[in-house]
């Protein structure tokens, strides 16, 4: 009798796989074997101290003077984003002006930031005024419910070839939509929203007012076509968000700041962070960014941003002691 129930059990998997697998159109299921098949893509940048500097007169830091990029040092941590930057064409865009390179096939032709994360190396970094290379292959792509998600991984090594260990560690998560409908347009608005007020108390705090400046200058210093920081009518219209979006690399970056922040404090050293994206946020309205201890102090931190209430990131961080 237990045989039977066992013979009779375990098609049933394989059933509801076959059913998923076929739910997936044929081209996005292509798309998905070879991107995962694909050799790594490197790609070799200079580290030029006159980009690191434009940066940090960007950022709206807690400490103006920290991290400054000096010849001959690292990079401070999170800058990396700014270099190796797309090399699409005009013609080779996105209709919402992404880059394609990790782009996800048609139906879904809307992306947005979602989710990633930097390990580095302790003793490690980026050599400003020195060449460079990135390694990049896609780990992982699937379709879930009408999303489908695009996994990357960064390896940026401190000379021109991948050779030797890894300096940095970076992943990407990118998570595309279908195209929106003419009669849809304006439909596209989150439904959930994670509370501020579900948070702890933090140890650290830094408040700051995006501005379309700032997005200005971020989208190109990360040679971002994205029309959500800057096309207001795409923005609303399309899109269905109330204003021009605040970059999700952007927000990780300033928690990566306050994670610095955090570990100088305890004399410690940033070695991992990671974050999501909960919420979208939008210029003109102040955001907080603010941190916990998760444990004892100085060894893990709790991250986020907020804004009118609502947890637009959330990341840890891992804090290692000076030996």
């Amino acid at each position: 009798m237990m045989l039977r129930q066992t013979l009779v059990r375990l098609p049933r998997p394989a059933v509801a796989h076959a059913r998923a697998m076929s739910s997936i159109p044929a081209n996005v299921q292509k798309w998905i074997d070879d991107a995962k098949s694909r050799p790594p893509q490197v790609d070799v940048d200079v580290i030029e101290a006159g980009r690191a500097a434009k940066l940090r007169t960007t950022l709206p830091l807690q400490n103006e003077a920290a991290g400054l990029a000096e010849e001959g040092g690292f990079l401070p941590k999170g800058d990396n984003l700014i270099y190796w930057q797309p090399s699409a064409f005009m013609d080779q865009l996105a209709a919402d002006g992404t880059s394609t390179e990790y782009n996800a096939p048609e139906p879904y032709s809307r992306r947005m930031w979602a989710a990633g994360s930097w390990e580095w190396r302790r003793d490690a970094g980026l050599t400003v005024g020195g060449k460079v290379c990135q390694s990049t292959i896609i780990k992982d792509a699937e379709v879930k419910g009408p999303m489908m998600f695009v996994y990357t991984q960064r390896d940026l090594y401190d000379s021109e070839k991948p050779e030797g260990d890894w300096a940095i560690r970076e992943t990407r998560t990118h998570v595309f939509f279908p195209d929106v409908k003419k009669s849809e347009e304006g439909t596209n608005k989150p439904k959930k929203k994670p509370m501020a007020s579900d948070m702890p108390d933090p140890a650290y705090e830094h408040v700051y007012t995006p501005t379309s400046p700032l997005l200005f200058r971020y989208s190109a210093m990360t040679w971002n076509a994205h029309k959500i920081h800057y096309d207001l009518d795409w923005t609303r219209q399309v899109e269905g968000h109330p204003d021009l979006v605040v970059h999700g690399p952007l927000t990780a970056q300033l928690l990566v700041e306050t994670a610095k922040n955090a570990a100088d404090d305890v004399a410690g050293i940033l070695k991992k962070f990671e974050y999501r994206a909960t919420h979208p946020m939008y210029v003109n309205k102040p955001i907080k960014l603010r941190a916990a201890w998760l444990g004892p102090r100085g060894s893990k931190l709790l991250l986020w941003a907020e804004q009118d209430g609502v947890v637009g990131m959330k990341g840890t961080a891992d804090i290692d002691a000076v030996l």
